[in-house]
This record gives structure tokens, C-alpha cells and sequence, in this order.
């Protein structure tokens, strides 16, 4: 009985040792404020191999509280990138191959997070980072085909690390253009003749979205 009394004082004295009332702090304020979201088509141009290089990507994501973007983001190499040493090993192995459409060709994507900076001007810059992953391949087309079929010769999947940073123009209130650079980071890749850090490298870019921000 004297056990049951001590709980119950215990359990009533609770509420006065607590602390004032009132919901955890968040990284986005009480709730989640989605003031928009874009559908964005970003072009990338690099040097990969001694070869310019050309990557198309897309991106959708969600405007929160017109401060930061999350969604997906993804894109792929759309230039033909030589490798005369990789090309050298395969005739090494595979005397009779047919090496004129060899090409290395790449993409990666994941998830998208996009800091805006001075959000209230129509000048302001952006902070987009991917994370995610990729793959990467030497392949060729088949003799005397005219389809997108490619006979692969050796490639990987990869982890990547894309930050960046664009200075962004709202042009009207549905399109925003931005200019700017990234640095894409990728894990080591294994391939014969190839640099394990061969797609580590500086991007420029440019951003157009649509959307409502």
C-alpha cells in the first residue's frame, strides 16, 4: 500500500519538474512550409580524358519556404569521349574487335539540396548538392546496327559528390536562370587504362526551372 501511495505522489509531482510545453525545434521551423517546387534542366561542360565534354541532366524538386530546394536530380554524358590507351588493352585482348564507336559514357544521380541565398532578390545565388551514384562504361555498337544497343567492355557503378554553386536570375515568376560552377567527386573507379580519378573533375553550368518559387 505504501509502495502504491509513493508511486502515485511521484507521478503527480512529474508535471511540476517539466518543462514549459511546446513542440521540438526542426531544421525547417514548426512545419514544413512548401511554398513551390520547379521541373530544372541543367547543362554541364568539363574535360574528361583530353576529350570536351557535354552533360544534360533534370531535376524536381520542392521549394521550402523560399529558402531551400529538396527533390532528385540526375544527368549523363551526351559527348563521345576517346581513350587510346583503353582501346590499345582491348586489342590486346580481342584482336579482331572493331574499335571505331568505343566510347567512355558516364551519368549519375540522386538526392537534390539546394540552399538559396538572399531568397527576397531577384539576384541571388544557390548552393545545389547531389548525392548519390553513377555508373560508368566502355562500350561500342554492334556491327551494322542501327539501333542505341551497345556491346559493353568493362564498367562500374560509382559513389558521387556533386557540390555546387550558381548565381540565379528570376526572370519572371515561373523561370529562373543560373550560371555557375561544381566540382564533381566520385569514389575510385577500377577500370584498365583508365585513372581511378577520371571523372573528378571542375563543371560549368547553366540552370533553367520552372516552376513557382
Amino acid at each position: 500500500m505504501r509502495s502504491l501511495v509513493l508511486m502515485l505522489l511521484v507521478v503527480t509531482a512529474i508535471p511540476a519538474f517539466a518543462q514549459p510545453s511546446g513542440n521540438p525545434r526542426t531544421l525547417f521551423g514548426d512545419s514544413l512550409d512548401l511554398t513551390g517546387g520547379y521541373f530544372g534542366m541543367t547543362a554541364r561542360y568539363t574535360n574528361v580524358l583530353s576529350n570536351d565534354a557535354v552533360l544534360l541532366g533534370f531535376s524536381g524538386a520542392v521549394v521550402i519556404g523560399h529558402k531551400i530546394n529538396i527533390g532528385l536530380a540526375g544527368c549523363w554524358s551526351t559527348s563521345v569521349l576517346k581513350n587510346p590507351a583503353y582501346e590499345e588493352v582491348l586489342r590486346e585482348r580481342e584482336p579482331n574487335i572493331d574499335l571505331s564507336g568505343l566510347e567512355l559514357r558516364y551519368g549519375y544521380g540522386g538526392f537534390l539540396i539546394e540552399p538559396i541565398i538572399f531568397h527576397r532578390s531577384a539576384v541571388h545565388l544557390t548552393v545545389p548538392v547531389i548525392v548519390g551514384v553513377g555508373g560508368v562504361s566502355y562500350s561500342y555498337p554492334p556491327p551494322n546496327s542501327n539501333s542505341y544497343q551497345r556491346n559493353r567492355t568493362d564498367g562500374q557503378a560509382f559513389f558521387a559528390v556533386e557540390p555546387g554553386l550558381e548565381l540565379e536570375l528570376s526572370i519572371v515568376s515561373a523561370l529562373r536562370i543560373g550560371i555557375g560552377g561544381s566540382f564533381l567527386y566520385t569514389s575510385d573507379l577500377d577500370l584498365p587504362a583508365t585513372s581511378t580519378d577520371v571523372l573528378r573533375t571542375a563543371m560549368g553550368r547553366m540552370t533553367l526551372k520552372f516552376g513557382a518559387f
